[in-house]
């Protein structure tokens, strides 16, 4: 992913390893990427971090970075403290891990977003902001520079489709709980995906104007259903239903293969409309995710039968993507609908290629595609997906 690494001897700390190697080349790039934003965005000059860059052994005894008060208080994190200006990772429980399991493209967004917050700190940005809306910004910021790395802009970067899908996943690793009353709360999965999509596809101005999105208003979270439960669709077909008009007949449900193209946690036959439900992968999406991650995988099948029923495009990408944006605008309008429902439905989005498949069977769309259209339906609802 590093096509030029860069030394990290200027890091403090540092033991000239592989991981603050890949650090030092990122702080390196993101702040070159600044030098060439910040006067554009805020008017004037970027001005390097002042306090530097510390790596830390949590697993050892070395000396605590500045903001915290012992070593371990930097266990598994990284944090840009402003009263130095200076950002700090966790070189052994942080950093490694987010390599083995995310890829290297996880490191760069968790520290281009701390980077995110040294650029509020230059424009003057949070004094009385709210936390949330702090953290959203420096996502957003986060996804205005990885753009301009996929894109091919960074001298020292790549990062392709899969490793940006990788990277996705890591920045819901690091969302809220649900029922979180924590001042310095980093959003829900849904919440940090919008703001890091935003800075992907509208650039770091648009970040400056970031706000909350109306479905953070909703309840932090409810019981987990029985899997009996969440494969009920009498909503889900209700909704599609609206949609259809007096046509609608809903998919039969079928919980084993009954054709080639019924592949997945939920399968899909065209003709008749039928969902084929894989119990066994059912079971587990319900056990690791949740209810809603159940729920998600049939509003898309539902959203699959009500395009064919509409004459819309049932294969290829345009129809993956209505599928998704539609399976989007459903959730938003579900009824009880909490944010750890929206958290479970961006989890099983990411993980699985289900949510997009078309009427062959086939998903054309990356993990980051399905999240856009997603979005674009819960925010909009059924007619911003066309």
């Amino acid at each position: 992913m590093a096509d030029h690494t860069v030394d990290p001897a200027f890091v403090h700390g540092t033991d000239h390893g592989d991981v603050d190697r890949l650090a030092a080349t990122v702080v390196t790039d993101v702040q070159d990427y600044w030098a060439r934003q910040y006067p554009k965005v805020f008017g004037t000059p970027w001005r390097n971090l002042d306090g530097g860059f510390f790596s830390v052994d949590t697993n050892g005894e070395g000396t605590a970075p500045p903001c915290s008060a012992a070593v371990s208080d930097l266990e598994g994190n990284a944090y840009y403290c402003a009263t130095v200006d200076a950002i700090a990772w966790d070189r052994s429980a942080l950093l490694p891990v987010l390599r083995e399991h995310y890829g290297d493209a996880s490191v760069v967004v968790v520290l281009a977003h701390e980077l995110g917050h040294a650029v509020q700190q230059r424009a003057r940005i949070g004094a009385d902001a709210d936390p949330v809306r702090l953290e959203a910004m420096a996502d957003c910021f986060s996804g205005a520079y990885v753009r301009s790395v996929t894109d091919g802009r960074s001298e020292r970067l790549r990062i392709n489709a899969e490793q940006l899908d990788r990277a996705l996943r890591a920045i819901i690793l690091f969302r809220d709980p649900v029922s979180t009353n924590n001042t310095e709360a980093h959003g829900s999965a849904f919440e940090r995906v919008t703001a890091f999509q935003d800075g992907y596809a509208n650039g770091p101005r648009r970040c400056t104007d970031i706000t909350e999105t109306p479905l953070a208003a909703l309840p932090p979270d409810g019981p987990n259903l029985p899997l009996n439960d969440a494969l009920r669709t009498d909503s889900i077909s209700a909704y599609f239903g609206g949609l259809v008009g007096e046509r609608w007949v809903p998919p039969v449900i079928r919980p084993e293969q009954s054709c080639p193209e019924a592949v997945g946690a939920a399968g899909y036959c065209p003709s008749p409309p039928t969902i084929v439900l894989n119990s066994r992968a059912i079971a587990d999406a319900h056990a690791k995710i949740g209810d809603q991650a159940v729920t998600t995988l049939l509003a898309a099948k539902f959203a699959l039968t009500a395009n064919a029923e509409l004459g819309r495009p049932t294969t290829g990408p345009a129809a993956s993507r209505q599928i998704t944006c539609l399976t989007g605008a459903y959730t938003a309008a579900q009824p009880g609908l909490a944010q750890g429902d929206l958290d479970e439905a961006v989890t099983v989005l990411l993980e699985s290629d289900d949510i997009a498949s078309d009427a062959q069977g086939a998903n054309p769309l990356t993990g980051f595609d399905r999240i856009t259209a997603f979005r674009t339906g819960a925010l909009g609802g059924a007619a911003a997906c066309g």
